[in-house]
């Protein structure tokens, strides 16, 4: 992935944001080229970063992770369109959007460490779900009787992450006063990830433009700036 310089954010910071919000991510593989759309967890690990997951047997890109043994994970943010209309200077339109892309090599898990895993993913999710006010679904014991019968259909891995890339694209290359404009538009639309996209924005206007020991300037070089 090309990442324009005043885009570029912390991968792992960008990745636990975004796995705070939504665990699915698209899972790549080659030869042939498929993917697949399968939860992810980040795992504690003090060697670099290790994904979790699992995916169905019956899938083809199953067969890929097992044999060729790399994969990339490629986890989504929320985007939206912005008009060039909402400027004050001249612009184009674009979409601000955010996105991490982990790539390195894959292991197969036995079958006691995707009991884990999924046992693992369940909790995570109920505890983050919204509404929270409902509170946590457990698994009980129809649920494990349930698991169990799964486990034989399901194929567990873990991809020890070999290069990590971010791009948190919202609006640096844009005046403060654009940003404003920008932001005022997103609140007022009728879907939630224009609102989440408006909110990510706010939350970089603390100078750092969300990239570690880097402060972006509004007066990019035209060279710097991507519409």
């Amino acid at each position: 992935m090309w990442i324009n310089p005043l885009f570029e954010v912390d991968a792992l910071d960008e990745l636990r944001q975004l796995l705070a919000e939504n665990s699915l991510a698209t899972l790549v593989v080659e030869s042939p080229l498929r993917a697949a759309h399968v939860p992810i967890l980040l795992e504690d690990s003090a060697e670099g970063i290790l994904l979790s997951g699992h995916i169905t047997r019956s899938d083809p890109v199953e067969r890929s992770i097992r044999e060729e043994g790399e994969a990339l994970a490629i986890f989504h943010g929320p985007r939206a369109y912005v008009s060039a209309g909402w400027y004050d200077d001249p612009g184009l339109p674009t979409y601000n959007f955010s996105v991490v892309h982990l790539a390195g090599t894959t292991t197969m898990m036995d079958k006691d460490a995707l009991r884990e895993h999924l046992t693992d993913l369940v909790r995570r999710e109920e505890i983050q779900k919204d509404p929270k006010s409902e509170g946590a679904w457990e698994m009980d014991a129809t649920a494990r009787q349930r698991l169990e019968k799964l486990l034989p259909l399901v194929s567990g891995f873990w991809i020890r992450v070999e290069k990590a890339q971010a791009k948190a694209k919202m609006g640096q290359n844009r005046s403060a006063d654009d940003r404003d404009r920008t932001r005022d538009h997103l609140d007022g639309a009728a879907g939630l990830e224009p609102r989440e996209v408006s909110a990510r924005m706010g939350a970089m206007e603390d100078g750092t433009g969300g990239r570690r020991g880097v402060t972006p300037t509004v007066a990019a070089t035209a060279r710097q700036k991507e519409q």
